[in-house]
């Protein structure tokens, strides 16, 4: 199995160890003849480039080792990615992909696509005008013009699509343009929790603050955690107890995540130290 990232481009996602995870998640998989079926599975990590043109070149030379792909963490990338896994008759695995792009169909999605679920959560609330502010890389900014896209299919107004990145006066001006648009109830982050150390997302929260847009008026939901558990049960988080500007920016945020009733990351990752499928040295925090 191929993975696909791109894990370099990124401080965070360089934090996410997948080779690690990629070899705990073959060793289960061998372990159990439940769902190996008798085949013996390996993954490797296909090294990618961090310019959404360039991402698919490292997969080229795929068709000749792996069997199945899983990823792009990159939306702009599913439909050459799907095309090429599609010619090779080789499954995509992917939670990433915004959409149905026709000719994909070795395309598999696990788990409900995101804009979906957001969607669904918009609508519970009666919240229709939407703003979209996506940190500046590549990545991000495949996943806010998409999310943006998928959201006004769906028949909802998305007034403000916008970049934001570490320098206050960035997000202060793209603010400025969600309180000038007219109706706007709920912003989309597009960008890394700060709770896992977005600096983007720091920034533009604590600006919020200054606006006085952080008491009610707008609520602003982080899309990251809509692929990934999010621990939230027993659980700190240094950087709401430090701050006192984001802890109170914080009261505006709704998270929306998967839930992991059996088990949370931590723990889980805690297990698997204890088991020595993963090297003892790891640092949950820092994962």
């Amino acid at each position: 199995v191929g993975v696909m990232g791109p894990w370099t481009c990124d401080p965070l996602l360089a934090q996410a160890l997948p080779e690690v995870a990629s070899r705990l998640a073959v060793t289960r998989l061998n372990r159990d003849p439940r769902l190996n079926k008798g085949y013996w599975w390996d993954a490797v990590v296909l090294t990618e480039a961090c310019q959404t043109p360039q991402a698919v070149t490292g997969l080229l030379n795929a068709e000749r080792y792996a069997t199945g792909l899983v990823g792009p963490l990159n939306p702009a990338t599913c439909g050459a990615a799907g095309l090429l896994a599609t010619a090779w008759n080789k499954p995509l695995v992917s939670w990433a992909c915004l959409g149905d792009v026709e000719g994909l169909d070795t395309l598999v999605t696990p788990m409900p696509e995101p804009a979906g679920v957001l969607h669904v959560v918009l609508r519970f609330f009666r919240w229709a005008h939407v703003a979209v502010l996506a940190a500046p890389q590549d990545l991000w900014r495949e996943v806010g013009h998409g999310l943006a896209q998928e959201l006004r299919a769906r028949g909802l107004p998305v007034t403000v699509v916008a970049a934001v990145g570490v320098q206050e006066d960035e997000a202060s001006e793209a603010l400025r343009r969600v309180q000038k648009a007219d109706g706007v109830r709920v912003v989309v982050m597009c960008m890394h929790s700060v709770l896992l150390g977005g600096e983007e997302q720091r920034v533009l929260l604590e600006k919020a603050e200054d606006l006085g847009m952080a008491d009610g008026t707008y609520v602003f939901i982080p899309y990251d955690a809509l692929t990934y558990p999010l621990p939230y049960r027993r659980v700190s988080y240094p950087v709401l107890a430090n701050n006192t500007k984001l802890r109170r920016a914080y009261d505006a945020v709704l998270t929306v995540t998967i839930d992991s009733p059996d088990v949370t990351f931590h723990e889980a990752l805690r297990q698997a130290k204890e088991a020595y499928e993963i090297p003892a040295h790891i640092n949950p925090t820092q994962v």
